[in-house]
């Protein structure tokens, strides 16, 4: 199968494109086209970058970025094991009968000792019966302690509930994105990141902080924002890569 960067790589040669043409027509660094093309994705930090940059390359060459996108999946997919294989494994597993495993005893290699270990069981028997003693009377069990009876005692009577007094909700910022295409984006709420994905054309998004909101997006031109309420409107052009901090007004 051929691989996603060789195909790209090709595309773009054919095209007589270099690697900072690329970089200058879809803002995606040098480096991480490089990487994308030799095959070394683990220089790109984070799965979702990796996708978006896959498939804004192919875009930008013509190509269908989305199948470039299932194609590198498919790569990166572990290989399923054959039945040839499961069944040399299994073969290799499977213990051999050892050579010399001893034989299983016959009953009849213990007769001669049980014999003569019934017998005298069977003659002590008769002697406690004829010439032993009696057996012992058997001594009644004294009886069991009566447990007193107490009344059960009374729970006790359980505190009035004081209601709380409800929080007020408060959002010193609140974002909301809307979107035109397709676009990879991570937000990140007051030092902590709160989504990461790629939503489609179409989709409406909100989000909310206490002191300040991050998002990074793959493709600027395809998202339209609203900040507490004001449109601010798209944060840059199709396909550039952006980042952007929302924080609360003092």
């Amino acid at each position: 199968m051929q691989q996603v960067g060789d195909i790209l790589r090709s595309e773009r040669e054919k095209k007589g494109l270099t690697v900072k043409d690329i970089e200058s027509a879809t803002s995606i660094r040098a480096l991480y086209i490089q990487a994308i093309e030799d095959g070394e994705f683990k220089v790109i930090p984070g799965e979702v970058y990796l996708k978006g940059f896959i498939r804004n390359y192919a875009n930008y060459l013509g190509l269908n970025g989305q199948e470039m996108v299932d194609l590198y999946r498919q790569s990166q997919a572990p290989a399923s094991v054959t039945p040839e294989t499961a069944a040399e494994v299994k073969a290799a597993t499977t213990p051999s009968p050892s050579a010399d495993t001893e034989p299983k005893k016959t009953k009849s290699s213990y007769t001669w000792v049980v014999i003569p270990l019934v017998a005298v069981c069977l003659l002590g028997a008769v002697w406690w019966f004829i010439g032993g003693e009696g057996k012992p009377e058997s001594q009644p069990l004294p009886d069991a302690p009566k447990q007193s009876q107490s009344a059960p005692a009374k729970p006790a009577p359980a505190a009035p509930v004081t209601p709380a007094a409800p929080v007020p909700q408060t959002a010193p910022v609140m974002v909301t994105a809307q979107f035109s295409d397709e676009c990879w984006l991570t937000v990140i709420a007051d030092g902590k990141e709160i989504f990461e994905g790629i939503p489609k054309a179409g989709e409406s998004m909100s989000w909310q902080a206490q002191k300040t909101l991050v998002v990074k997006l793959g493709n600027a031109g395809g998202v339209d924002w609203v900040y507490n309420g004001q449109p601010v409107g798209k944060l840059g052009k199709k396909g550039e890569v952006v980042t952007k901090t929302f924080a609360a007004k003092q």
